[in-house]
């Protein structure tokens, strides 16, 4: 069968800027630890957090407020108390976030000017911020989570404290606009507390004053580092305030420093786009040991993490996207440049029904059409922009599957629409709802055209007719709660809902921690199907086969028979072919899964980007289709799989590019591949020759696998799903319709 493929490239969505990045945990010599995570701020105000493991997979997103900035990130972590994150961005707010529900825990006012820095002391309970107008304020966090009070300001100066550090919890160190680094007493028991004890000149600039945009302690050598906007990178002794050495090696602005674990190696980067790399020598003198050219754009922000297993520096900035070095083998070692678009949480839907595809971005949602006429160079219209003028960003949408009503959830309120077609567009109505009005949601999916199942901000699953007279009393499902382990006390959201799936008969969800469960529509019960130890990035409900499709982090496909829980109607179609489940009524594994799951073919097993999605068609329900960020398969799950016999040539080396250590059951044996390289450029240009941007057919039958179809030659996909039983979209985003600002030009070789 020939499949038509829409590539559709007409959805406008840009993601945004990194702007800062933070590590959740300390390098240190131990095991990596299972709640080590990836903060990633962004200039829309969104944070990102990635979870390094399998290859690194982004775990939840928490939206900010319109026309927010994240510019500073910093975790809290003490034993014994779940982890803190915190934020600053443009204004004189520190904000504390609550992982549980992704929504500000604390909001405190520093009443001292804009805050542009943000630091954690060594013993993590006090917080120091530089704002604008030239005062370091220091707060106490001791309290524990939502708990922000006042410790002291410290002296103030003229300039802007741009960057901050600390030395223990006995001084602040600050780099400000003036050129200098101050250091401040902050010892309560100091007699001098609160006053600047040292202050140190960097070089002049000649058109303009001199900007320390970063400043770094090293306590093994208590030497403070700086980075300053003439491209220098100076190492000062702490002690005498004095500088040891100094290097010009980048040509415009250093933005940003970290170190390595044993404090030996010190990488820099800004906005020339190099990361340069400086190692002590023999007689412990830094020199400039390498240096790289990967980013594209200004770098703005930069971390690193090392323990037994990970060796990570993690960089991002102007190219919106995150690129992971090893420390160890930086110079010469492969890199990961991870999609600019990895759509974990979809902002993109498909209604087959009308042939629409729905986006959302920031408080705009954007309807087209698409057409039947291929040969048009434009096959799409559209037929609606939806503008909310509320503060909130929009956390999720769901429509009907007639495509008449679409939902609409935001963090603290959620609204419904009726759309109603016209000539050449859609006319949105907006329906009333007190209840929705008052709840946020975080997931939601139509059942039918009437009934909604919802996931709110406090993880209650709840269903809701839309069409009955009492529309505003929600039922709600009773779930159980998983039992708390370490991983979910430190991190509060593991034990919380991350993906949803329903039809007429059944609800599944499944949540952080791996645990899948299924509720029964008829009877209201529920059950727990299963407990991976693995982060599931998609579910599927299967109607025709009777099955939930699965999919985990390590690209592992599990079909879970759902007959023991509706064995009532299996008995009833005996004479229907069913999915292919076991022979035992109560397995939760189908045969399918059992002796295929541990038998995912190379290409897709190997695939570091993972399964975003896994849709089927009602015609051939035996052949389900799964995509990611960069590739779409194809399985008939009626035939086994081609069982791999050749023996695996292991790997030379570990690239350092993910968690390899055994700690928590989490081994990572990646075999050779080539390097990443996400931008097609030659592909994408040939196809956008003639300036055709419209729906294209495969000129070559793709499918000629009749058990296994892999193609990985798709580039940073938003969602993919079937239009009909003979058409397939695939809404892509390449990086070559991106305006991206103008990048610091490198002076170019000449042989």
């Amino acid at each position: 069968m020939t499949m038509l493929v829409h590539r559709s490239r007409f959805v406008d969505f840009t993601p945004s800027n990194i702007t800062a990045l933070a590590f959740s945990h300390k390098s240190s010599a131990e095991l990596t630890p299972s709640d080590l995570r990836l903060a990633v701020g962004r200039a829309d105000g969104n944070i990102e957090v990635w979870n390094p493991r399998h290859d690194w997979f982004q775990e939840m997103i928490i939206e900010g407020g319109q026309d927010r900035t994240i510019e500073g990130l910093c975790w809290c972590n003490v034993a014994g108390e779940p982890l803190r994150l915190f934020s600053i961005g443009g204004s004189t707010i520190i904000t504390e976030w609550d992982l549980n529900t992704g929504l500000p825990m604390k909001n405190y006012d520093c009443n001292a000017g804009v805050i542009w820095s943000i630091a954690i002391n060594a013993a993590g309970d006090k917080l120091a911020v530089g704002c604008d107008n030239g005062t370091v304020v220091i707060v106490n966090i001791a309290g524990g989570p939502g708990i922000i009070e006042h410790d002291s300001i410290l002296m103030r100066q003229e300039a802007r404290v741009l960057s901050l550090a600390w030395n223990g919890n006995d001084y602040v160190i600050g780099g400000c606009s003036d050129g200098r680094i101050r250091i401040w007493a902050a010892h309560e028991k100091d007699e001098s507390r609160g006053r600047i004890i040292n202050t140190m000149r960097v070089d002049k600039s000649k058109k303009e004053s001199t900007l320390v945009w970063s400043v770094l302690y090293l306590p093994s050598k208590n030497t403070i580092v700086s980075g300053d906007s003439t491209g220098s990178i100076k190492f000062w002794n702490f002690q005498y305030a004095t500088l040891s050495q100094s290097f010009k090696s980048h040509s415009a602005d250093i933005l940003c420093l970290t170190t390595d674990a044993k404090e030996s190696t010190i990488f820099s980067a800004g906005v020339d786009r190099k990361i340069f790399q400086y190692s002590l020598d023999h007689s412990k003198k830094w020199l400039i040991s390498s240096n790289r050219l990967l980013h594209g754009n200004d770098i703005r922000a930069m971390c690193a993490y090392q323990s037994k297993g990970a060796d990570f520096l993690v960089s991002g900035g102007v190219d919106k996207t995150l690129f992971i070095n090893p420390i160890s083998s930086f110079a010469d070692g492969r890199y990961r440049k991870m999609p600019f678009v990895v759509p974990y949480n979809k902002n993109v839907l498909i209604n087959n029904t009308q042939r629409l595809i729905v986006m959302w971005d920031g408080s705009v949602v954007k309807i087209w059409t698409m057409g039947t006429e291929v040969e048009n160079e434009k096959n799409y219209k559209l037929v609606c922009k939806l503008v909310l003028k509320d503060e909130q960003k929009i956390h999720t949408c769901a429509m009907s599957p007639d495509g008449q009503v679409l939902l609409v959830g935001r963090a603290t309120t959620t609204k419904i629409f009726h759309l109603q077609p016209m000539e050449n567009k859609l006319k949105v109505t907006k329906l009333s709802n007190d209840f929705l009005f008052t709840i946020g949601t975080k997931a939601a999916k139509f059942i039918n055209n009437s009934k909604v199942v919802i996931c709110n901000t406090d993880d209650e699953l709840l269903m809701l007719d839309l069409e009955e007279e009492d529309d505003e009393k929600p039922e709600y499902f009773e779930l159980d709660e998983p039992q708390n382990t370490k991983s979910s006390l430190k991190i509060p959201y593991m034990n919380k809902i991350n993906r949803i799936d329903a039809n007429e008969s059944a609800v599944v969800v499944s949540r952080y921690c791996g645990i899948v469960t299924v509720i029964n529509l008829k009877t209201k019960k529920s059950q727990n199907l299963l407990h991976l130890m693995n982060f599931v990035t998609s579910i599927y409900i299967h109607e025709q086969r009777k099955t939930v499709i699965v999919v985990t982090a390590e690209n592992k496909i599990y079909e879970l028979s759902l007959a023991s829980i509706f064995r009532e109607d299996t008995e009833d179609k005996e004479g229907d072919e069913q999915a292919d489940v076991t022979n035992e009524e109560n397995s939760v594994f189908t045969a399918w899964s059992k002796r295929n799951t541990e038998n995912i073919p190379k290409q897709l097993k190997d695939m570091r980007q993972k399964c975003l999605g896994v849709f089927a068609s009602d015609e051939d329900s035996n052949k389900i289709w799964l995509w990611g960020s960069t590739w779409i398969c194809r399985i008939d799950m009626s035939k086994n799989l081609p069982v791999i016999t050749r023996k695996k040539t292991k790997k030379h080396g570990r690239d350092g590019l993910t968690i390899t250590d055994d700690s928590n059951y989490m081994n990572n044996n990646l075999e050779d591949e080539d390097e990443d390289v996400d931008m097609d450029i030659d592909e994408d240009l040939e196809i956008l020759k003639g300036g055709k941007v419209k729906s294209i057919s495969n000129q070559k039958d793709p499918l000629t696998s009749e058990v296994f179809y892999f193609n990985d030659k798709y580039r940073h996909l938003l969602m993919a799903d079937l239009l009909s039983s003979s058409e397939l979209v695939v809404v892509e985003r390449p990086p070559i319709f991106l305006k991206d600002q103008k990048a610091f030009q490198q002076p170019k070789l000449v042989f």
